[in-house]
């Protein structure tokens, strides 16, 4: 058999000028795909602006699971519904500080858009506000436990600043009230004024609720009195910039409690740490954060005496800083839910099992988590004390006269939380 050196082959199909033609039609067909033509030829500005947002949030959401504690599959999954609702929040408020929005009061956390481990008893509204303007609060007070509005930066560092409570409105027999938030007081009003710090970007309004049963929220209306003219039509190259402001956002807001989380895990584990809340909340409310780590088989006893305090409450929080269900769940309690023992003492039961006693807190499946006291408008500061014990032994660490809660009773407790979850928020 003779053959030819590879260099000495001719015939057409070994043609270099048939060769360099084949070469270059698979390169055109390749560059001709539909996707990758329409990205290297036709892409749009916006098209590009979209993908540049959703990759930006894609890698913050992988950084964010590949780094957050998550010590259970629970966790992890209720990490994708926190990156989900916080990517949510942070487009809203891009949204809403868009120019040309007016002030408006919206509801905060219900059960959802949780973050910063939301109060149980609390409703909250929150209004997008400048520090050069002027708005009348306006409205009638329900009968929450405790009503307090106050000023604050939410955009980077967290501050706060000046604050009122419902008895400082000044409101009629009906509960009517009115007052001016502005940089400088008009010499000509007489009413209730609440100073505008400069640096200040949001109005917070809480109200909290101790018998769930009875007590009801107020009507509160916003409006700014310093409105200037609607912007013109937005452009692409706007709706660029808030694209990427809004990734930005997620990127810093997402994370935001990770550091706490884990120095609760560290430090106090089974432990609670009482401090006043300082320059981050009222003035006179006082703020106990704990962590639990509570398997199966196991009970935590806390212990404490009532405080002389507006309201206090004890509730539970998952890994990602956000409360744990309490409306489908027994995961909170106030001084008016919680039962008092025959000596004076609370005593509360964090198991994964009904105990069949009173005050308890269920964790919903989670075996870690975070504690959180508050005790709003308080004159001392009470120090709770943690237990951990077999679950086998639970009543030999509780009063002999401890009462027993049925089957029955317990979702009585439940079915109340529903009512007023469903007369909190609505619209």
């Amino acid at each position: 058999m003779i053959t030819q050196p590879v260099n000495q082959i001719t015939g057409p199909p070994f043609t270099s000028r048939r060769f360099v033609v084949r070469i270059l039609l698979f390169a055109l067909l390749i560059l001709c795909h539909p996707l990758l033509c329409a990205q290297v030829n036709d892409e749009t500005a916006e098209t590009k602006a979209w993908r540049e947002f959703t990759s930006q949030v894609e890698a913050a959401g992988v950084e964010i699971l590949n780094t957050y504690p998550q010590p259970e599959a629970l966790d992890r999954a209720e990490g994708l519904r926190y990156l989900l609702q916080q990517l949510g929040s942070s487009l809203q408020q891009r949204l809403i500080d868009q120019p040309g929005q007016i002030s408006l009061l919206r509801v905060g956390a219900t059960t959802i858009n949780k973050w910063g481990l939301d109060g149980a008893d609390a409703k909250y509204l929150v209004a997008t506000i400048s520090g050069s303007g002027s708005y009348r609060l306006y409205g009638q007070l329900g009968s929450a436990r405790l009503f307090a509005m106050q000023l604050t930066r939410m955009s980077g560092t967290f501050a706060a600043y000046g604050a009122l409570t419902g008895d400082q409105l000044k409101a009629d027999k009906a509960g009517n009230f009115e007052v001016l938030i502005s940089p400088h007081k008009p010499d000509d009003w007489q009413g209730v004024w609440l100073e505008l710090n400069p640096d200040t970007d949001n109005l917070l309004i809480r109200e909290y609720f101790g018998d769930w049963a009875n007590e009801r929220p107020g009507s509160y209306y916003l409006e700014q009195l310093n409105s200037g003219a609607a912007d013109p039509p937005i452009t692409t190259a706007q709706m660029a910039t808030l694209l990427k402001d809004t990734a930005s956002t997620f990127l810093s807001r997402a994370p935001q409690w990770q550091g706490r989380v884990e120095q609760a895990r560290k430090y106090l584990e089974n432990k609670v740490h009482m401090k006043k809340s300082g320059e981050q909340g009222l003035a006179a409310n006082v703020y106990g954060s704990g962590w639990f780590n509570v398997g199966r088989g196991e009970a935590l006893i806390i212990e404490m005496e009532a405080p002389d305090a507006l309201l206090w409450s004890v509730q539970l929080g998952n890994v990602w800083w956000e409360s744990i269900d309490y409306i489908n769940h027994t995961a909170s309690y106030n001084d008016y839910q919680a039962v008092v023992s025959s000596d004076g003492k609370y005593r509360f039961v964090l198991s994964h099992e009904d105990p069949g006693v009173p005050n308890w807190l269920d964790p919903a499946g989670h075996t870690e988590g975070a504690l959180m006291f508050r005790m709003q408008e308080t004159r001392e500061i009470v120090n709770p004390q943690l237990k951990l014990i077999p679950v086998d032994k639970l009543a030999q660490h509780l009063p002999v006269d401890t009462t027993a809660v049925s089957r029955e009773q317990r979702q009585h407790e439940i079915s109340i939380r529903r009512q007023h979850a469903a007369i909190r928020w609505a619209p």
